[in-house]
């Protein structure tokens, strides 16, 4: 089994494999700087030179080789202004809100759709799609925006913000429990809209603090999709009616659908679009291009911080324990959810807060073109500034080591069309690369097949 139990025993899951030694070719090229608070590196999956860098003012940029597009893409605003764009519902950023994920839809090269994960006036969050001009290729025509769904914020912060599409063709959309710390309105462990909490204590409900912040429950049961692996089909919709979608309209309508594989989808209470649950803050997390397995890095709160795994055989439903665990450690003992034999999915490896590290950025797992590469992992920490390399051994266990600095805080990991992987500093976009083969191919100082 390649994830790991929890109840296993915390001392076969802190146990450290012998690390593999990295390439000696390992490197690490800086390709562009100029940027202000990078949030995602991204591309779209017909191979090219260029790619998308985000900003979490809410500006979308292209890089091509080492040029940054004098243009945006995308420039999101919170009012009018030359160049900008103004969302229904409006634009915010800083903290952690600001546009926070792109997706290109696997069928971009002859539909131009995008997907973006962004934060609106009233804090909360909203994936919205797009499409690129038909005109100019570097541009979105904002005339094709609309909302595919909107999800409620208790606080300001654990927004999650990643999205991407799945090997099955479906969106994955990663939520953060709503903020605050150690989940005071117990989102990441709530499945059914009908027990969310309310603001107040000692009303019944396992967990409900007595916090006005978690408010009523008039005010949407979106709430219940926080802390959770969100998984829906955009290529359709759902009319109007009964149904169990949590961020559906008034009359039940959306304007995408759930598959019929989702584990909740049939069920008489819980939210349908949920994928996973029991996470804290999955701020990025990514597929492996080869597999479509799906790794998560999910930033923990004050002891470890977490990379959950998801093979792509997986029929989703999958509880990773927070807030009852904070990776392998016991978090929360009080509420019968946490007592349940058997409930939750421990991460493949975790690490301490020892040396000033603080919170995980997710990467990706290299498929690129330098074949001593092949198969590592890539992520870091942001506030040690390290990346760090995971490699999977024979049997399905991890080990993971430090690398090297990227030269600041770590705020995004992207991977080009071709499996190239790219680190994002506040300020830099970096190319992680081998020795390539001979015949490589360049184009604008990228590798091309």
């Amino acid at each position: 089994m390649r994830s790991t139990k929890i109840l296993i025993g915390l001392a076969l899951l802190l146990a450290k494999p012998a690390l593999a030694q990295l390439p000696p070719d390992l490197a690490l090229v800086q390709q562009s700087a100029g940027f202000t608070d990078i949030t995602g590196i991204r591309a779209p999956p017909a191979p090219g030179s260029r790619l998308w860098v985000l900003e979490q003012s809410g500006r979308a940029r292209i890089l091509q080789g080492s040029t940054i597009s004098a243009t945006p893409y995308l420039r999101l605003c919170a009012s009018a202004a030359a160049g900008c764009f103004v969302p229904p519902g409006g634009f915010t950023s800083g903290g952690e809100r600001g546009l926070l994920g792109m997706a290109f839809h696997p069928s971009y090269a002859s539909n131009r759709q995008v997907y973006i994960n962004y934060t609106n006036g009233g804090g909360n969050t909203v994936i919205a799609r797009l499409q690129t001009s038909s005109v100019n290729p570097e541009l979105a025509d904002t005339a094709t925006f609309s909302i595919v769904l909107t999800i409620s914020q208790d606080f300001s912060n654990h927004n999650g913000g990643d999205l991407h599409f799945g090997g099955d063709g479906f969106l994955y959309i990663g939520m953060g429990d709503g903020g605050s710390a150690n989940d005071p309105c117990a989102r990441s462990q709530t499945l059914d809209p009908a027990l969310l909490c309310n603001g107040v204590a000692n009303d019944g409900q396992v967990g409900c603090a007595s916090n006005a912040s978690c408010g009523p429950v008039s005010r949407g049961i979106s709430r219940a999709l926080l802390g959770k692996m969100l998984r829906i089909d955009v290529d359709n919709s759902t009319p109007a009616g009964t149904n169990r979608l949590c961020a559906a309209a008034a009359d039940g309508s959306a304007p995408y659908a759930i598959p019929s594989s989702n584990p909740f989808a049939s069920t008489t209470s819980n939210c349908a679009e949920v994928w996973a649950l029991g996470l804290r803050n999955p701020f990025r997390f990514s597929f492996d291009r080869e597999t479509k397995d799906l790794l998560i890095g999910d930033v923990g709160q004050g002891a470890r911080e977490e990379v959950d795994f998801e093979s792509a055989s997986s029929l989703g439903g999958r509880n990773y324990g927070w807030r009852c665990r904070e990776g392998t450690l016991s978090n929360l003992t009080n509420a019968p959810v946490c007592n349940q034999p058997g409930v939750f999915d421990g991460p493949i490896f975790e690490y301490d807060h020892g040396g000033g590290r603080c919170s995980i950025t997710g990467g990706y797992r290299y498929r690129g073109p330098a074949p001593s590469l092949q198969g590592l992992y890539f992520f870091g920490d942001f506030c040690e500034g390290i990346i760090r390399v995971a490699t999977e051994a024979e049997g399905g266990s991890w080990s993971q080591q430090t690398w090297l600095s990227s030269g600041g805080n770590i705020r995004s990991f992207g991977e080009d069309a071709i499996g190239n992987v790219y680190v994002g500093t506040a300020t830099t976009v970096s190319l992680i690369t081998g020795t390539l083969p001979s015949n490589t191919i360049f184009i604008n100082g990228f590798e091309a097949p």
